[in-house]
């Protein structure tokens, strides 16, 4: 059964048994995505397996969700997908980040504790648009393409002679 994400878990300890952990995460929890959506209703699901990489506690951490999101063309919610998915070392402290792998991202697990939601969270913020928009075409605020040429009146040039008078101008003087 899924849990949701809240407590403190020893990584070590399920790391040193290979565990996966499915989680559901209400999205009014993920207090640093609440900012950017429009309806908090809903759900993260996230999939975390902490193993041993290398002498390194790692999390393979995946997440899914619905999130109503503000388009940035029509400004009106949009419905989106997303999902998102990185392997991630756990270290105990700043310093040992220079002891990881460049291929693993990093996360800080104070004491060797963490919450696991904070993982799904993190994950989950990485995979946000940086411009959510509705799918093209769908959008109310779409402009249609441009408009067909008109056959308007010949456009008045004013000045178009300018040049030459002023070169006449010139030649008499």
């Amino acid at each position: 059964m899924p849990e949701d994400g809240s407590r403190l878990c020893n990584v070590a300890a399920l790391a040193d048994e290979a565990r996966e952990v499915d989680l559901v995460v209400p999205l009014a929890r993920l207090e640093r995505i609440v900012p950017r959506l429009v309806s908090t209703e809903g759900r993260a699901k996230g999939r975390v397996a902490l193993d041993r990489y290398q002498g390194h506690v790692v999390a393979d951490v995946s997440v899914e969700a619905e999130v109503s999101l503000q388009c940035q063309r029509c400004l009106q919610p949009v419905s989106l997908p997303i999902a998102g998915s990185s392997r991630v070392a756990l270290v105990e402290s700043e310093a040992a980040v220079g002891n990881v792998p460049p291929e693993l991202e990093t996360a800080l697990a104070q004491d060797g504790r963490l919450r696991l939601a904070d993982l799904v969270e993190e994950e989950l913020l990485l995979a946000l648009p940086s411009a959510p928009r509705h799918p093209e075409g769908h959008c109310p605020g779409d402009v249609p393409g441009p408009m067909p040429e008109e056959s308007a009146e010949p456009t008045q040039r004013p000045f178009a002679n300018l040049g030459e008078l002023l070169k006449s101008g010139r030649s008499k003087s």
